[in-house]
């Protein structure tokens, strides 16, 4: 039989073991869920990163919410902003409207996007500036 210590050596291991994967496995995610692309406004560069900070469920509402950190550069400027995205049950991967405004970044004008939302990553599928309805992607 094996004393009470050795057992309790032996779970804190396997917790620690367990903590440790989890904590490698999160950052391996965090490092897929970002995308980034690059198109040029105005004749300025502007380079759009997207992150996918949640993907959960949302019982009340019969959907999934994604949320993702948008930061739009340029290389004098840049700014984040957060959005909040609608995603339907029911499919592993969803598309999704969202708009960035332009102007804390100097340029003047409305990117509106689709956005692929996958379960790690979230990419542009299109993109539109307005005004002039400009095709950008």
């Amino acid at each position: 039989m094996k004393s009470p210590l050795f057992a309790r050596r032996r779970s804190l291991g396997s917790l620690f073991a367990l903590a440790t994967a989890l904590w490698v496995g999160s950052i391996g995610i965090a490092r897929a869920a970002c995308s980034s692309e690059s198109f040029t406004v105005e004749g300025t560069p502007l380079t759009i990163q997207l992150c996918l900070a949640s993907l959960t469920l949302d019982p009340t509402a019969a959907s999934r919410v994604a949320r993702v950190e948008a930061t739009t550069s340029t290389p004098s400027r840049n700014a984040t902003a957060q959005l909040t995205l609608l995603l339907p049950l029911g499919t592993a991967a969803a598309h999704a409207p969202a708009s960035i405004e332009l102007a804390p970044v100097g340029l003047v004008g409305t990117l509106h996007l689709t956005l692929h939302v996958a379960p790690t990553t979230v990419t542009i599928d299109s993109a539109l500036l307005t005004p002039g309805a400009i095709i950008i992607k």
